[in-house]
């Protein structure tokens, strides 16, 4: 009895250690292993979460990218044919290219930087090359590769078809088709002398944030969101590429703005608040209304005595479904992402709205959110007085005040008597 269970285990056993050391198939390697570089990093702790810069500078915590290749065919790993290809039903080769017609146009593809070329050449995005184009192309695929490596570790994005093409298609090129409206608003603040600054709120992995900051070098990024670790990520991802026009911001955006003494730099700062399917646009409304710039008069670049007109900041708001009226009838422009990536409709239900800042002051307040707000500490204007402190003005922790001898003194014991001995 024993030996006939003996002879039946070991041919078994043999089968399952077959299966374990057999090589993965070409078609398996091609929907999910592909990378440009190797990427390894370290989890050390950054100096500063708060408004702190993104650099490359002084941080040794995780190793450089391996360049690219000069090729995109040779950044695919397995490519030659294993030996047990032949093995392969024919069943799962057409699951296999069902699930990649599905994700789209590879992202490692000639075709997938063409798409991006014609994006540039129809949005009237002049002065790139086509060696411009390559160079963004290979960007956008280390940021892609960063995100999949980092959302195994962090929830980043859904992790439910988290692949190279669903990360690009569904997160990379919806951030991008963003860059047309930055680029006008650019163009609209081009007679000022001043910085163009961009906050990205609620930026959860860095959409829409970190692709355009990896664009627009020259433009001032701040994202916010109130989850430590995912901008930890957003940090390294932004230093690994060498991105040092990013600065992050951990907590609340509704407390930026008051009176707390480093804060109020962000009132009124923002030429252009972004923001990806946060909350119901009143309330993001409530929440970002006070960052965005107003509409003003004040000196050009020139040396002359020239007045010009800055125009107010802009809210660029991604988000799919149906909106209220009044949020409606506040939309100055309102395009489906598929339109502007000139892709066929249906790929995204996702679409970009945009609102001026006067609209979105209106908003705000009709819709009752902007007076909902709780923020902690003292709020902006606040001039409540007590005994102590006249004048309205807040006293500084563990300051002395003088106090009024008229008051009795409260000891806890009301019939205390002393004795001399």
């Amino acid at each position: 009895m024993m030996a006939c269970i003996s002879n039946n285990v070991r041919p078994l056993t043999s089968r399952l250690m077959a299966a374990a050391f057999t090589p993965p198939t070409t078609q398996y390697a091609s929907t999910t292993a592909r990378r440009v570089g190797s990427i390894s990093r370290g989890c050390a702790s950054l100096p500063s979460l708060f408004d702190s810069p993104c650099s490359s500078h002084g941080q040794t915590s995780f190793a450089r990218s391996i360049p690219f290749s000069s090729t995109h065919q040779d950044t695919r790993l397995h490519s030659t044919t294993p030996d047990n290809s032949d093995d392969i039903a024919t069943s799962s080769d057409n699951v296999i290219r069902a699930e990649e017609e599905e994700e789209g146009v590879d992202p490692y593809s000639d075709e997938a930087r063409d798409d991006l070329a014609k994006f540039y050449q129809q949005n009237g995005i002049l002065d790139t090359t086509a060696e411009d184009i390559d160079t963004t192309h290979k960007s956008l695929l280390r940021l892609t590769e960063q995100v999949l490596d980092w959302n195994q570790r962090l929830n980043l994005v859904s992790r439910k078809d988290c692949t190279v093409s669903v990360i690009y298609h569904k997160h990379i090129l919806p951030s991008v088709a963003l860059l047309p409206f930055i680029l006008e608003t650019t163009s609209q603040q081009s007679q000022s002398n001043k910085p163009m600054n961009i906050i990205d709120v609620g930026t959860g992995g860095g959409f829409p944030g970190l692709p355009l900051a990896l664009l627009l070098p020259e433009v001032q990024f701040t994202l916010v969101d109130s989850v430590q670790k995912k901008l930890k990520a957003v940090s390294e991802m932004a230093a690994e590429l060498d991105m040092t026009n990013i600065r992050i911001h951990w907590g609340r955006v509704e407390e930026m703005y008051v009176g707390e003494k480093g804060r109020r730099e962000h009132r009124g700062r923002y030429d252009v608040v972004l923001g990806r399917s946060v909350t119901a646009l009143p309330k993001f409304c409530g929440w970002v209304s006070d960052l965005l710039k107003k509409k003003s008069k004040g000196k050009g670049s020139n040396d002359d005595d020239e007045v010009v007109e800055e125009q107010g900041g802009r809210l660029i708001y991604i988000i799919g479904g149906e909106l209220d009226e009044l949020v409606e009838s506040k939309i100055v422009e309102d395009i489906s992402i598929d339109r502007i990536l000139q892709r066929p409709e249906g790929t995204s239900d996702k679409r970009a709205l945009i609102f001026h800042a006067k609209d979105v002051e209106e908003i705000a307040t009709e819709s009752g959110e902007k007076s909902k707000i709780v923020r902690q500490g003292v709020p902006l204007g606040n001039t409540k007085k007590n005994g102590n402190n006249k004048g309205g003005k807040k006293m500084a922790k563990g300051a002395w005040s003088k106090k009024e001898n008229s008051v009795k003194k409260q000891r806890g014991y009301e019939d205390f008597q002393r004795f001399e001995a």
